[in-house]
C-alpha cells in the first residue's frame, strides 16, 4: 500500500501530536477495504502543512500515528477517499490532534472535530468509523 514508515511517533491509548497544532490540513485520504467498505476506514493518510505524509489508525485498543513520507494509492485491494472533501475540512487550521480513550481526534479552529473511533467501543478488533462533530 505504501513505502515503509519513516517512523512510528505514537502507539498508545492516549497521546498528543504537538507538531500538528496551528498547521493547515492540506489533504486527508481514508483507506477502505474495497470488498467491505461498510467496515469503515482501515487507516487515514494525512498531509499537514510543512510535514510530509503521516498515517494514523486504531489497532487493538491503541491509536497509532506514524510519519510516512510518500504514499502510494494504487493498490486495487483498497479504495481511497478524499476525506478532506467529504468532511469539508480541507485547508482548515488544526487546533490539536490527539488520541484519547481509543479515539483519534482532530480539532479545528472552527470548533469542528473529526473523530476516528471503533463502531463498537468494546470491540477493539472491530470496524471503525470517522465522524464529524461541532
Amino acid at each position: 500500500m505504501s513505502k515503509p514508515a519513516a517512523g512510528r511517533m505514537f502507539q498508545d491509548i492516549n497521546f498528543k501530536v504537538k507538531s500538528a497544532a496551528g498547521k493547515k490540513l492540506e489533504q486527508m485520504i481514508g483507506v477502505e477495504d474495497s470488498d467491505s467498505p461498510e467496515r469503515g476506514p482501515i487507516l487515514i493518510y494525512i498531509k499537514i502543512e510543512g510535514i510530509s505524509w503521516s498515517q494514523y489508525f486504531l489497532e487493538s485498543c491503541f491509536g497509532v500515528w506514524e510519519n510516512w513520507g510518500e504514499i502510494d494509492i494504487d493498490d486495487e485491494s483498497y479504495s481511497y477517499h478524499d476525506y478532506a472533501e467529504k468532511f469539508a475540512v480541507k485547508n482548515q487550521i488544526i487546533r490539536s490532534a490527539y488520541c484519547k480513550d481509543n479515539e483519534i481526534k482532530l480539532e479545528f479552529e472552527t470548533g469542528e472535530k473529526l473523530i476516528l473511533k471503533y463502531k463498537d467501543p468494546d470491540d477493539w478488533d472491530g470496524d471503525h468509523e470517522m465522524i464529524k462533530t461541532t
